[in-house]
């Protein structure tokens, strides 16, 4: 029985039914992906050169108002003596009527003609391309996650240092208030803080008074703010029954109550201090699979590498270079089993990519899923395909005729997978769902690029991967039995820099029959 992927897809992207929740498969999220923010990137391009070109065509057009006015500015008599002796000669009274009935006249008209009307039009059309609220929104969850999953200084963040790289690019005073604003909407107080008081510290772009007066004042109110997430973080810890309702409101009353001088009296001390308050804030790990991201995992001493010449007869001539990763779940990494051209094809057959969505099966059913990355499932068959799928019988054993699809994902800055299974039963999905090819016996993922960040971690056996271009990682979700193993829980790190293109085949259970036999397991056998 073939699989109806464009259905199925629907299994890959939820954990389990969204009820009454809005759910976007084709709107696309620049941020959610670095193909996205190329695109981005190319209409800022347009958008700059159409600027240039208006800006352009008011220098124009000031350029004529100036030479007109410095010809009358050569004629004009300054003293009443001089203006007298001017307006004796019938010449000047003549031109002086001319002008003022005819010139100015003229000349108003043209300076209420609309200037650069193309690049405006223009303008306006690229901005309807713009990111929405939604899109600010993902990327302003994708910084954030990086900063606490990766437990990064907000500082250095904000100087260009993400872990032990740097990137030689500031974040503007705008830019750090975003930050703030967002971490004070979700209720991270502590992290809002930080934020605001970076952005309070921070030297004013050279002509500030030139941008606050075509984008705002920045720093309007941003002290009182300040003050505020002070207030709220400490009233919160030291009143934990209050709701978070209560705390500010309990807050904007002792600010209300306090005087202006007070209170720029007490953000003045706070900034004075020699981190500017910004490390005051506590970060919490708060997910298992955070250490994992981070490096904290132990290392393994019990495993190796090898060739492996034996899951298919031409690995004897081929052999893979194969590193042992977790003998419980079994999990090893293939090494240079994709060249760059094949990664060129991986690229260039993602032409219609869809939002990759996901949410955490324990969280209620109407919550909003994560959008993680723009995925597509490539169904159409071509000798790339079928050379892919040549290279995962090779790789793992098994046949893969049932299904030759693959899915391709490209995940943007920030983005990540929340901590999952592949398998599909226990009652997150209905094995009638599975539409008779049974359940995803094992997974096969081929890296293709190098990024920082993006590591596959598995919290449950401590065991985190870092991505190489074009290797591929090889693990089994089902026991010999068919049963599901929790041991192969799953996620994807937030990536801090680079694109993270990935090739993903799920090898289902019921096409292996003779190759994968259900046998009872080795645990059961010794009972």
């Amino acid at each position: 029985m073939k699989l109806n992927v464009s259905i199925f897809s629907l299994l890959v992207f939820l954990f389990g039914p969204c009820v009454n929740c809005d759910i976007d498969y084709h709107t696309e999220y620049y941020s959610s992906s670095i193909v996205g923010l190329v695109k981005l990137l190319d209409i800022e391009n347009q958008f700059v050169l159409r600027m240039k070109e208006y800006a352009e065509a008011l220098e124009e057009k000031l350029a004529t108002l100036k030479i007109y006015l410095k010809t009358l500015e050569r004629k004009r008599p300054q003293s009443e003596k001089e203006q007298k002796q001017y307006l004796a000669n019938p010449l000047h009274e003549f031109s002086l009527i001319r002008r003022l009935r005819q010139d100015w006249p003229t000349l108003q008209k043209y300076t209420k003609q609309e200037v650069g009307a193309e690049q405006l039009q223009a303008m306006t059309e690229l901005l309807v391309k713009a990111p929405n609220e939604d899109d600010m929104l993902e990327m302003l969850k994708g910084i954030d996650r990086i900063e606490y999953v990766y437990d990064l200084n907000p500082i250095d963040m904000s100087l260009g240092r993400l872990q032990d790289r740097e990137f030689g690019q500031t974040l503007s005073i705008r830019d750090c208030l975003a930050l703030a604003q967002h971490k004070y909407e979700k209720k991270d107080y502590g992290g809002a803080f930080a934020w605001y008081s970076i952005a309070l510290k921070r030297e004013r772009e050279p002509k500030a008074f030139t941008y606050d007066k075509v984008l705002g004042t920045a720093l309007n109110g941003v002290r009182e703010q300040f003050a505020k997430m002070r207030f709220l973080k400490v009233m919160a810890k030291q009143e934990p029954l209050l709701s978070d309702k209560q705390v500010r409101d309990e807050v904007e009353k002792a600010l209300n109550k306090s005087s202006p001088a007070f209170v720029d009296h007490f953000v003045n001390e706070l900034l004075e201090q020699e981190d500017g308050g910004v490390l005051w804030h506590d970060k919490k790990l708060q997910e298992p699979y955070y250490l994992g991201c981070r490096g904290g995992y132990p290392k393994r001493t019990n495993l190796h590498c090898r060739y492996n010449t034996t899951t298919t007869p031409f690995l004897r001539l081929a052999p893979f270079k194969m590193e042992e990763v977790s003998l419980d779940p079994y999990i090893v990494l293939y090494h240079n089993v994709i060249s760059d051209s094949e990664i060129e094809d991986i690229k260039q057959h993602a032409t219609n990519f869809t939002n990759g969505l996901s949410r955490n099966p324990l969280l209620n059913v109407t919550d909003k899923p994560q959008i993680v990355a723009r995925m597509q499932w490539v169904e159409k068959m071509t000798p790339f395909t079928d050379r892919i799928n040549l290279r995962i019988t090779d790789i793992t054993g098994f046949g893969v005729d049932e299904c030759k699809t693959v899915q391709i994902a490209n995940y943007g800055i920030g983005g990540h997978f929340i901590p999952h299974f592949d398998y599909t039963t226990e009652g997150r999905v209905s094995i009638n769902d599975t539409f008779g090819i049974g359940d995803r016996t094992a997974t096969i993922v081929f890296y293709a690029s190098d990024m920082q960040g993006g590591a596959t971690v598995f919290p449950n056996i401590q065991v985190t991967v870092q991505p190489q271009k074009g290797s591929a990682l090889h693990w089994y979700n089902l026991f010999d039995d068919d049963s599901p193993n929790p041991l192969t829980l799953h996620s994807v790190c937030p990536v801090i820099s680079g694109s993270r293109w990935t090739l993903t085949k799920f090898i289902h259970s019921d096409a292996q029959l003779f190759r994968k036999p259900c046998l009872a397991r080795v645990a059961q056998l010794r009972k």
